[in-house]
């Protein structure tokens, strides 16, 4: 437009130049050439003038069409950063969730370490494989009170009959004080690939004495088929009610030694055995087919035997339990001793301690007899209701005499116990070893004000290795047998700081009442003066205080 009023400037200023000169020339005849020649200038101007508006119309339609492409044109770019902000974006979204789940995967594939109750635990990141570490160490302490010993003459209390049991003919009479590790016990268990369950055991403690490292459990289970399971390997079958109570969870230091003996025939820790188990929520049933133990010595021929037990709770609730079970042993085939064995070929022999081991001196003994089967039998029942508890068991054993026309003998014992947990703390009740289990403390001790668990317990039992043992003075008839009668009072104080702790204090009154088994001509303490008078009385009665400081995981 500028350029357009330039140009009619200009053409205005030539025609006024035009007119002014024609305006002060005479009038001649060239005045109409003069005006034919302006006429011609003009008409040359306004074609120009026509040129450039088209020119210029040109350019504003231009100008126009990029305007109109101007938006679009500043649109496309902010479009295309924006496709590309949320193609990063979702670019580091993709990137970090890959990253997510390859941590993921490889944590699940990563074993998972535990302290469950305090035990070293490691399982596979499928939960299908486990290992955990397993301990118990049992630190024991006792005084005997007995009697000053005197000569062998006068003092005629006995320990194990036989010419190899000279160390208790003396420590009858004096039994030893002291200190020794009861167990020590170190070892793995876990499962394999869900189904399989093992455990190995090793056992550094002893009775009495510390022995050699042995073996006490080494086995392996299945439980595919439930509600079964099938053990094979060396592992203590399930004899009974207190047999079944592991040594962590004992009332008191020692088992009564009416289950001692019905367990020890073919039951016990570090058994050889192929056992099937069934077993749900309230009850369980086992039957196991047992040899010799591990730490049994070599003989011609191995035991064999057969363990059962039947156990479940008759009534339960969140505040009691009530326990009853039966249970049976049988020897089918007693160890052989080899056929240069003469007499006691296949010989079986029932022998206990004083429900304490820190002396290792048997006080009732039935001597080896020569059988041919032997059994046991034996009823449990047990109660529990908030912090009481009350357990008890009968036991009967017999011996089938091999090639004899001497009546066979029969043994019997029982023992009552029962608990107070003075902190309120619940005994727990374990289905599948038909068995109760320490309490844990509500507040464990901290030296802050919490005190653990506190109980208070009390057992009676009665062992009974007399069969027709006759009468006091005179010999035990023909098919007699003096093992002696061994009766014990215990109570005990219990104190758990923790659930892995546990300090243990028993005071035991123990009563043995047993005649010499001697005969006019044997003598089986050996040779006068160890072995006393026929018919004479050889127990006695002592007290005990022992002390156990223990810990488990």
């Amino acid at each position: 437009m500028k350029q357009v009023l330039k140009i009619a400037i200009a053409a205005a200023f030539c025609i006024l130049a035009q007119a002014t000169a024609v305006a002060a020339a005479p009038a001649s005849g060239s005045v109409a050439k003069q005006l034919e020649a302006m006429q011609k200038t003009l008409a040359a101007m306004q074609q120009q003038l026509e040129a450039q508006q088209q020119q210029i119309a040109a350019q504003q339609a231009a100008l126009e069409a990029l305007h109109a492409q101007q938006p679009a044109a500043k649109e496309q770019p902010a479009q295309l950063a924006q496709q590309q902000r949320e193609q990063q974006q979702q670019a580091a979204i993709d990137a970090l969730e890959q990253a997510a789940t390859k941590a993921r995967l490889a944590a699940q594939e990563q074993p998972k370490l535990t302290f469950s109750n305090n035990r070293p635990t490691i399982t596979s990141f499928d939960g299908r494989s486990s290992i955990a570490l397993r301990a118990l160490v049992q630190l024991d302490a006792a005084h005997y009170s007995q009697d000053a010993a005197g000569p062998l003459t006068s003092d005629f209390r006995r320990g194990s009959v036989g010419a190899t049991a000279n160390r208790e003919t003396d420590a009858a009479r004096d039994l030893s004080d002291g200190g020794y590790f009861r167990r020590a016990r170190f070892g793995v268990e876990g499962k394999i690939a869900q189904f399989f369950n093992y455990k190995l055991l090793l056992e550094l403690g002893g009775a009495g004495t510390e022995g050699p490292t042995r073996i006490n459990d080494a086995w392996i289970s299945y439980t595919g088929i439930a509600p079964f399971t099938f053990q094979l390997g060396a592992f203590a079958p399930t004899a009974g009610l207190a047999d079944s109570t592991v040594p962590d969870d004992l009332l008191f230091m020692e088992r009564p030694s009416s289950s001692e003996l019905a367990r020890a025939l073919s039951g016990a820790d570090g058994r050889i055995a192929l056992s099937w188990r069934a077993g749900g929520p309230r009850w369980l049933s086992a039957l196991t087919l047992t040899g010799r133990t591990v730490n049994d010595a070599e003989v011609n021929d191995a035991q064999t035997a057969l363990v059962g037990r039947v156990a479940g709770l008759l009534a339960t609730s969140d505040n009691y339990n009530v326990h009853l079970g039966a249970n049976g042993t049988y020897v089918i085939h007693p160890a052989d001793q080899g056929p240069s064995v003469t007499a006691g070929r296949y010989a079986v022999r029932l022998r206990d301690r004083p429900e304490l081991r820190v002396d290792s001196t048997r006080l009732i003994d039935t001597g080896s007899i020569d059988a041919d089967h032997v059994y046991a039998m034996g009823v449990e029942l047990a109660a529990n209701r908030r912090n009481w508890l009350l357990q008890a068991e009968r036991n009967w054993l017999g011996i089938e005499r091999r090639a004899s026309t001497l009546a066979n003998p029969h043994f019997s014992g029982f023992y009552v116990e029962g608990s107070w947990v003075i902190t309120g703390e619940s005994h727990r009740y374990n289905a599948a070893t038909g068995s109760y289990q320490s309490p844990r403390p509500a507040i464990p001790f901290d030296g802050k004000g919490g005190w653990g668990a506190w109980e208070l317990a009390l057992r009676y039992s009665r062992a009974d290795l007399d069969s027709d043992s006759g009468a006091v003075g005179f010999a035990a008839p023909a098919d007699g047998i003096r093992g002696g009668v061994q009766s014990i009072t215990t109570a005990g104080l219990n104190w758990y700081p923790n659930s892995n702790v546990r300090f243990m204090f028993d005071v035991l009154h123990v009563n043995v009442n047993r005649l010499n088994p001697a005969s006019a001509t044997g003598t089986p303490f050996g040779a006068a003066p160890a072995t006393p008078p026929v018919g004479a009385q050889i127990g006695q009665d002592f007290n005990a205080f022992a002390l156990r400081s223990q810990y488990s995981f």
